[in-house]
């Protein structure tokens, strides 16, 4: 009777368009009642936590981990405005995400498939965006510090044995990825709700995580990295133009130019005196060739490549740095050395214009004007940096920089792609708002008693109820902004801080970059090498293979929802049975993960995901605001703020990825 009358209400209210809008092309809602949210309080801790920390667990993984630092050791803290850009606006998606959890007791995702043309259009479409989301890239990247632990080293292309079996290094992380990426399946396995499982493993990864590295960055990281970091976040719109030759110490990208070509170097000295090359490249006529291994060089370029390999040895010295940058004319060079504090004391310069070389007598910029350019990258230790504007202004085109790499840097910043969907999921398996009518999907063994509705449930909005409702919208606010924000940032900063102190100007490899930040603070504390490469690998893992976890999930949980809520042979089952379908999902992206693993290196795994999520989280951006302004009674839409925040998440999102493929 109680839900009778409340349907009766709904057809009278004046909100009775957008309940027809939703069951144009999935089943009706259904009627209940909004809860009250839970009261603020010491013993109501864990009520008021919520998806922002789960998430926060997330966030701290690739983006932080991998492209944070790769970003920064190239060009300080010049980029993390990107972050920041990033960050924001995933808030502003999250918080309007949940807010349509909050009025039905769905994810945002079904939602999405309540709008026209209806569900097998959009099928089509969030099939293709899931591509974005079906590389194991976390599990991959996590076997490196892995293999680095059992190698006592980066690993590089050496031949290795255990238990009797040979095999290359770069082999033995394929097979550590596998591991990871299976036992990842574990923790979704047992439990009883997938969503405390999965929370707890995140609040311990967020703890253990952020407590070393802010122990480890006050402790170790000077106050100049700590600023240029911290600054980096406020920079929007500039850029770093690094010189074509950078050499600091023993790490080095060379660059000669002969005729129309110029060939590119990059690698680094290791302990025993030998380079170890991470890139070889020939650029001509605009496009790049990159050859990864000896045997794809043309024989012609192995002479220029071993003449360029001695030279790197030459000029790679403890305490030593030489630079050059090239224009159309010519280049300027310059050496000197690097001071205990990691700055650069120029002492010799050079310019080379039409084909003649003259080395500068004097350092004064005001008697050689070339010299002020050479200062500002000695300065910046590798760059210069510019406003995008204005070098757009002066060149008429974009600088030359990785897109590729920036793309995914910022699409991995916080949580990125069609994951930030789960926020809307993870609220309703919390039981906020109206998830707490609907239910949420339980675990294979230890679930039993746990069931998901087939659909969600609205509530008449009238003064009690938005009461109610303000008070569940504070409570998501609080856990996007007073949660998953902060943590979002701070798991960004901290890594990027230890890589201006320890990498700045190490190359980026496909499979060593998770354990990079290892073997720089082993390097820089000789006497505690072993102790600091150990704990280092131990956080880099953690940083990375729960997110293995998490990965599993994303996939697995959105298509779940839809087929729950859109398939009439879903709709027949018990409402206990929705973790069939949930596992019968993650098979498939078992099989298809091994796949991936086996064929791709996890740098290239991780790019290839994190720029496609650009286009998802774009797209979904723009969805979510036609659902929310549709389907959600006039109460309860977004104000004017948040619609254009949702309008230049799709907007920021699209353009970087543009810039990414150009």
């Amino acid at each position: 009777m109680a839900r009778l009358s409340a349907q009766r209400a709904v057809s009278e209210s004046p909100d009775r368009s957008t309940v027809a809008a939703a069951a144009t092309y999935l089943p009706p809602w259904e009627v209940g009642e909004l809860v009250a949210p839970p009261a603020r309080g010491r013993r109501s801790v864990t009520a008021l936590l919520g998806p922002g920390i789960l998430l926060a667990g997330g966030a701290i993984g690739a983006g932080e981990w991998l492209f944070g630092p790769a970003v920064t050791a190239q060009y300080g803290g010049t980029f993390l405005w990107l972050a920041t850009i990033s960050i924001g606006l995933q808030v502003i998606f999250n918080i309007e995400a949940m807010r349509y959890a909050l009025y039905c007791g769905e994810p945002i995702l079904v939602g999405f498939f309540r709008t026209g043309p209806g569900p097998r259009f959009w099928t089509v479409c969030y099939i293709t965006l899931f591509v974005a989301h079906i590389w194991p890239f976390m599990a991959s990247n996590a076997a490196v510090p892995l293999a680095a632990a059992l190698l006592g080293h980066l690993p590089g292309d050496a031949i290795v044995s255990f238990g009797g079996l040979a095999c290359s290094e770069a082999e033995l992380v394929k097979v550590l990825g596998f591991a990871i990426f299976f036992v990842a399946f574990v923790p979704l396995v047992f439990g009883g709700r997938i969503y405390t499982v999965l929370e707890r493993v995140m609040a311990i990864k967020v703890a253990l995580v952020l407590g070393f590295l802010i122990i480890v960055v006050a402790a170790l990281v000077s106050w100049q990295n700590v600023g240029e970091v911290l600054t980096g976040f406020l920079r929007f719109g500039s850029v770093a133009i690094r010189a074509q030759t950078v050499v600091a110490g023993r790490h080095f990208t060379l660059a000669e130019r002969d005729g129309p070509a110029t060939y590119l170097l990059q690698g680094s000295v290791d302990n025993d005196g030998a380079a170890v090359v991470t890139a070889f490249a020939v650029e001509r006529d605009g496009s790049r060739t990159n050859y990864d291994s000896l045997q794809e060089i043309p024989r012609e370029l192995l002479a220029r490549r071993r003449a360029m390999v001695n030279r790197a040895l030459q000029l790679a010295q403890p305490g030593k740095f030489t630079v050059e940058a090239l224009d159309a004319s010519g280049s300027i060079w310059g050496a000197g050395e690097i001071r205990p504090d990691g700055s650069w004391h120029l002492t010799r310069v050079a310019e080379t214009r039409d084909g003649i070389r003259r080395e500068h007598v004097s350092l004064d910029e005001k008697a050689e004007p070339a010299l002020g350019r050479l200062r500002e990258i000695c300065r910046n230790r590798g760059f210069e940096r510019q406003q995008l504007a204005s070098y757009w202004r002066e060149h008429g085109r974009l600088p030359d920089l990785d897109w590729g790499m920036l793309a995914a840097f910022a699409a991995i910043a916080g949580s990125g792609g069609l994951a930030n969907c789960l926020f809307s999921n993870y609220a309703r398996d919390k039981g906020w708002g109206m998830g707490f009518q609907t239910g949420a999907i339980p675990s294979a063994i230890g679930g039993r008693n746990i069931s998901l509705s087939h659909v969600g449930q609205v509530f008449v909005v009238e003064q009690d109820s938005l009461r109610r409702w303000r008070g569940w919208f504070r409570h998501v606010m609080r856990d996007q902004v007073g949660v998953w924000l902060p943590c979002s940032l701070i798991g960004l900063a901290l890594p990027c801080m230890l890589s201006l102190q320890f990498l700045r100007n190490v190359p980026v490899a496909g499979n060593r970059i998770a354990a990079l930040t290892a073997e720089g603070i082993a390097n820089a504390f000789p006497a505690y090498a072993q102790f600091w490469w150990s704990i280092t690998l131990v956080i880099s893992f953690l940083c990375l293979a729960p997110n293995a976890v998490l990965s599993g999930d994303l996939i697995a949980r959105l298509w779940t929802d839809l087929l729950w809520v859109g398939n009439r042979r879903a709709q027949r089952l018990d409402e206990r049975y929705v973790k069939h379908i949930y596992y019968g999902i993650l098979l498939l992206y078992a099989v298809w993960g091994s796949l991936t693993l086996a064929l791709l290196d996890p740098l290239q795994i991780a790019k290839v995901g994190a720029v496609l999520g650009n286009v998802a989280l774009s797209f979904t951006a723009f969805h979510a605001l036609y659902v929310n302004r549709t389907l959600l009674p006039p109460a309860l839409r977004p104000n004017w703020f948040m619609q254009a925040g949702l309008v230049a998440t799709g907007v920021f999102f699209l353009a970087i990825t543009v810039l990414a493929v150009l």
